[in-house]
């Protein structure tokens, strides 16, 4: 680095590195005052952007080479300069779930084929872009069932955003009905159903299933994009929900959990009749099922 370097400067150092040393690498540069981190597939290897700036950039760069092991450490380079505050919208694209339905946020266009719908979701705080392997499972699993049905209600718990709801009404379910412990969220679905025109047909609320009284269990179609820690807790009331010959859908899941969950299910009176699974960069498989009453 040069001694006329600007101290508002950014500089990037690039790591290859084998997927199990990626997470100890992360935290060593972080804790050595890197700002920013992009993760990248190449093969076998996580690639590794880690940004600082200039004044940490070696201090940085040395973190990494103390724990790299078989990772390789580039040199740091300086950033180009560029309106950060627009920047993190690059990574943000149209999300192509299938034939008939692609989510994007407002500011990505996609030109729509026939009989294509989309799902528009503005990314801000609450959980839900598509982006994620488990939003993305379980936004295919609902597109394959409402290719064959029509739900006269859903109910979306865990809701973040709203997408999953939104999306089954968008694929032609009646009603939608959009849970979440985080009030965000709840604002957020109602944002987010305005902006696709489905707010007529779309509830949501801050609480717990408990809201909903102990009668309400006519959902044709439960959706619950949340990781096994927060599902096993609110199996059964879940589970209650669900209306004869119904239809429950389950994401956030590991496919190590697959057994476990899979009996628990079971145990409640569900069975699985299909899945979906993907890998992510850390090399996580994410699961998704679809059960029926």
């Amino acid at each position: 680095m040069s001694a006329t370097t600007s101290p508002n400067a950014f500089f990037c150092v690039r790591i290859t590195s084998p997927r199990e040393r990626a997470e100890v690498i992360a935290a060593e540069v972080f804790a050595a005052g890197a700002s920013g981190l992009e993760e990248r597939k190449s093969g076998d290897s996580i690639v590794l952007l880690v940004y600082a700036p200039a004044a940490h950039a070696e201090r940085v760069r040395a973190a990494a080479l103390a724990v790299a092991g078989a990772a390789i450490v580039a040199a740091a380079e300086p950033v180009v300069a560029r309106d950060w505050p627009e920047t993190w919208k690059d990574g943000l694209t149209p999300i192509v779930i299938s034939p008939r339905l692609v989510v994007r946020p407002p500011f990505a266009a996609h030109a729509l084929a026939a009989g294509q719908c989309e799902v528009v979701i503005e990314p801000r705080q609450a959980f839900g872009t598509g982006a994620h392997g488990s939003t993305a499972l379980a936004l295919a699993l609902l597109d394959a069932h409402l290719a064959t049905a029509q739900p006269a209600r859903v109910l979306d718990v865990g809701s973040g955003s709203g997408v999953l709801a939104i999306a089954a009404l968008r694929l032609g379910a009646g009603r939608a009905l959009a849970c979440d412990l985080d009030p965000i969220a709840a604002r957020e679905t109602r944002e987010n159903a305005a902006r696709n025109g489905v707010e007529e047909r779309l509830a949501s609320f801050a609480g717990s299933l408990d809201a909903l009284g102990p009668r309400a269990n006519d959902f044709e179609l439960v959706v619950a994009n949340v990781i096994s820690s927060e599902l096993r807790p609110i199996l059964a009331a879940l589970v209650a929900r669900v209306a004869a010959r119904g239809v429950a859908v389950f994401s956030g899941l590991l496919v190590a959990e697959r057994e476990t969950i899979c009996a628990a299910l079971e145990r409640h009176g569900l069975r699985v009749v299909g899945e979906r699974r993907e890998r992510d960069l850390r090399d996580d498989e994410w699961l998704a099922l679809i059960a029926t009453r």
